[in-house]
């Protein structure tokens, strides 16, 4: 049987693992503000105060990283630890969760088949299956990006913004 490499941080590396005094300092000034409405005065204020912490949200980036990578390896260890053995050989209050399961076409001509099947027995219409497309399966059936499809078409698709992604670097 195959083994999976797993990313491990060791006990001793997390007994290590201590946060600075400065990263400490811009936590406690990031949660002292987190949601506090500011007026122009107090936000340019706290913009200063915030830039003037720089390397400590830096090495709070790294603290949140590492502690990343340790919750990780512990939930791969434990999930590791308990597929040992029956799920009826776990102690109380442990427990696996119902085996659950993706399905995935068997051959190319598959969907084709289990469409028209689907349409000759009047389960669906073309109307309903068409309803069901997404913007990404239509570029992605018609070989073009979604900007493509958005620009052939501005008057059925439009962008929505999603939640930014904040990096420290």
């Amino acid at each position: 049987m195959a083994t999976k490499e797993v990313m491990i941080v060791t006990p001793e590396e997390m007994k290590n693992l201590v946060p600075s005094e400065r990263a400490m300092d811009a936590y406690k000034f990031a949660i002292a503000h987190a949601g506090v409405e500011m007026d122009e005065g107090a936000e340019a204020d706290f913009v200063a105060q915030r830039n003037a912490k720089a390397e400590g949200f830096r090495d709070l980036a790294e603290v949140q990283k590492w502690m990343e990578k340790t919750a990780s390896s512990i939930k791969t260890a434990t999930k590791h630890a308990f597929n040992v053995g029956d799920p009826d050989e776990l102690p109380d209050g442990f427990k696996w969760s119902k085996q659950s399961y993706t399905y995935e076409w068997q051959a190319d001509e598959g969907p084709h088949q289990v469409v028209h099947d689907l349409i000759e027995k009047g389960l669906v219409s073309v109307e309903q299956l068409v309803q069901q497309l997404t913007v990404s399966m239509v570029a992605k059936a018609a070989g073009v990006t979604q900007e493509k499809i958005m620009e052939m078409f501005p008057q059925y698709v439009c962008a929505k913004h999603k939640e930014r992604t904040f990096s420290i670097k």
